[in-house]
């Protein structure tokens, strides 16, 4: 999927029925497995490039501010290491590739810049058949914002993104994003079947386009999302709550490939203010 949207498509995405909207937000519960798979998890020390916590608070930055697994967990508030989960589908081609993660919390006060090399990391071999998760560990210079972490109001107060790049420079392009989460996901739910992503949406109405393949067709659907109802909410105002199993037990099975990755889509008076294509594996 191109990341430049016509005028006219948001519109179209918008005229969705309300039963089908009502079935992606609340939806049939997946049902419990009676056996949990135990996933393999290879501890990384990851380089802290960049790290800042400081009540001068800039307003501007990117569009994506996160993609995580839901529940995601919380970071470590009882020493300065933390660790964060990046879940890697065993068809990603990570050789000659960096893990870079970004982390912004909601009220825009800190931030921070971590790259992993995945380079004869132990583990992480080809071919790879079976979901890994990478645990990027860390020792983090401001300690402060960890401690004081919990004085943020619920929910999302921490985001984390994940990008895989030839290197980590910022004008590098990404060429995949994994989800990420603050705890380990169980075998049993791999591949995550709930992730929030959290966008800077400058308050403008968004829609998170996505494509499923249904019995006689592929089709894309628009997915609205969610203005976040709580404060301080500076580096991002709004989550895209995704389902995949939600959305292959009533519409069709997710497609996420190289023509069908996922697009955010902010509107103003019903016209495209920008687009963002998600470069999303699962």
């Amino acid at each position: 999927m191109n990341a430049s949207l016509p005028v006219k498509r948001p519109r179209l995405l918008a005229r969705l029925t309300l039963a089908l909207l009502a079935g992606l937000v609340a939806g049939v519960q997946a049902q419990p497995t009676d056996e949990q798979s135990e996933v393999r998890i290879v501890p990384i020390a990851a380089t802290l490039r960049h790290e800042h916590y400081t009540p001068m608070v800039d307003v501007s930055g990117s569009t994506l501010k996160g993609v995580m697994a839901e529940p995601g967990g919380d970071p470590n508030r009882e020493s300065d290491d933390q660790h964060l989960y990046v879940i890697l589908p065993p068809e990603v081609e990570i050789e000659g590739k960096q893990l870079c993660l970004t982390l912004s919390s909601r009220d825009g006060q800190y931030n921070g810049q971590l790259e992993v090399p995945l380079d004869g990391a132990t583990g992480l071999s080809s071919p790879r058949t079976d979901y890994i998760q990478i645990r990027a560990d860390f020792t983090s210079r401001q300690p402060d914002y960890y401690h004081e972490y919990e004085r943020i109001p619920a929910p999302y107060r921490l985001a984390a993104l994940a990008e895989l790049k030839a290197d980590c420079a910022p004008a590098t392009r990404r060429e995949a994003v994994l989800v990420v989460g603050w705890q380990p996901s169980p075998g049993d739910a791999l591949p995550p079947q709930r992730l929030s992503i959290l966008v800077n949406a400058n308050r403008l109405e968004t829609l998170l386009a996505v494509w499923v393949k249904g019995e006689t067709a592929e089709r894309e659907l628009g997915i609205p999302c969610i203005p976040l109802d709580v404060s301080p909410r500076i580096a991002y105002d709004t989550v895209c709550e995704l389902d995949p199993g939600r959305l292959e037990a009533q519409v069709g099975t997710l497609l996420l490939e190289q023509d069908h990755d996922p697009v955010i889509i902010r509107q103003r008076g019903g016209n495209v203010a920008g687009t963002l294509a998600l470069e999303l594996r699962l």
